[in-house]
């Protein structure tokens, strides 16, 4: 059992993808000691607010930026940095944290660096394929990597499963779970998911689908439910509405272990958080990675799926036309082939990592029980 009155701080933001895992370890700490104190450091983005508030958790915003150079030019950044580790080193004191988990992102930089500075140890999560420039640098001062995907990038990084909520694994049959979520318990489901910030490319790609007679046909005995992100709900309800599509679209749904239970096939973006899930819940999924990113990391992502042969990677066109010409045909042949459904299904079953957020939280428990107070890390 850990001493409740210690603290433990979360750091990392910009997107849900950041603060999940957070969230996971915490749920795991927690389930040793209800009276775990945790505070967490997130962006200013709105959607890391709406994230903590509804757990009801403490949190702290962070000024930092993004490492780009335009609009901002680099002296934005630099400035946001250190304006942003000082405000980190206020919390650590003010909440007497005992250490530090930081799942990367550019709120992780100057947090881990603070957490240097302080002298408590800090245990860094990298998500994704491809360690982003904050993970590489924020490697070099903490105490401990971890890492959900095999990198040489990071030194010495332990390699575990995605942190998951236990929320977010299926429990309920997908008949009861469609049910919950207002759905038709005997239809299969398509799952389309933007992501916390929204994908436009995506959801216009779903509404063009609709607009196209062939294929509300293949639709006729499916169901779908849509997560647009913030900003395309209500026009993305209309299209379906329009096109006498049985579809129900949410912005969020903080339900999603029955969302996943309802999900017969997935469609979405690869973060490494919604990659995981799809993968603990055995939802044969495509995925269309985000295509901005330099580094393709999405799309690494998704590899190990999609080399096993339990997902399809398709790249996300942009246009929305163009979208439905290369998913259309794939998509098709796939809600038609139980067969191969129930294969892919089988090998995310057989492949799935184990649980992350364990691992994590046994190590911040023995950082903090064992020798507290000493200098860690430089």
């Amino acid at each position: 059992m850990t001493n409740s009155s210690r603290t433990i701080l979360f750091a990392g933001g910009g997107s849900g993808g950041h603060i999940y895992p957070n969230l996971a370890v915490l749920e795991r700490l927690r389930e040793a000691d209800p009276l775990m104190s945790a505070h967490f450091l997130v962006s200013e983005r709105p959607v890391d607010e709406q994230i903590v508030r509804k757990e009801q958790l403490p949190f702290t915003a962070l000024p930092a930026l993004p490492l780009v150079m335009r609009p901002k030019p680099l002296w934005a950044f630099y400035n946001a940095y250190k304006e942003s580790e000082q405000v980190a080193l206020e919390s650590i004191a003010r909440t007497d944290a005992s250490a530090m988990v930081a799942t990367g992102g550019f709120v992780s930089g100057p947090a881990v660096s603070a957490a240097q500075k302080a002298g408590i140890p800090v245990a860094l999560l990298n998500l994704d394929a491809v360690p982003g420039r904050a993970n590489r640098f924020a490697a070099g001062k903490a105490t401990e990597a971890f890492t959900t995907y095999p990198t040489k990038q990071i030194r010495r990084a332990q390699t575990i499963g995605m942190p998951l909520r236990r929320s977010v694994i299926a429990t309920l049959k997908p008949e009861k779970a469609r049910w919950d979520l207002g759905l038709r318990p005997d239809l299969d489901t398509i799952l389309v998911f933007a992501g916390s910030q929204g994908s436009s490319s995506i959801n216009n790609m779903m509404m063009e689908l609709c607009t196209r007679a062939q294929h509300r046909k293949v639709l006729e005995n499916w169901q779908i439910i849509h997560l647009t992100g913030p900003s395309d709900q209500a026009k993305v309800q209309k299209a379906y509405d329009d096109a006498n599509v049985r579809g129900m679209a949410h912005a969020f749904c903080h339900k999603m272990g029955a969302v996943w239970a309802a999900a017969t096939i997935a469609i979405g973006r690869a973060g490494a958080g919604s990659v995981a899930e799809a993968w603990a819940n055995a939802v044969p999924s495509i995925f269309m990675p985000y295509p901005f990113h330099k580094d393709q990391h999405q799309r690494l992502n998704a590899e190990p799926l999609v080399s096993s042969g339990a997902a399809l990677l398709h790249r996300d066109l942009i246009d929305p036309i163009e979208n439905v010409n290369q998913i259309a045909g794939p998509l098709k042949a796939l809600l038609a082939n139980e067969v191969r459904l129930d294969k892919m299904r089988q090998i995310m079953r057989d492949t799935c990592p184990p649980d992350g957020a364990a691992v994590v939280a046994d190590w911040l428990t023995t950082m903090t029980g064992v020798g507290f107070g000493r200098k860690v890390g430089g």
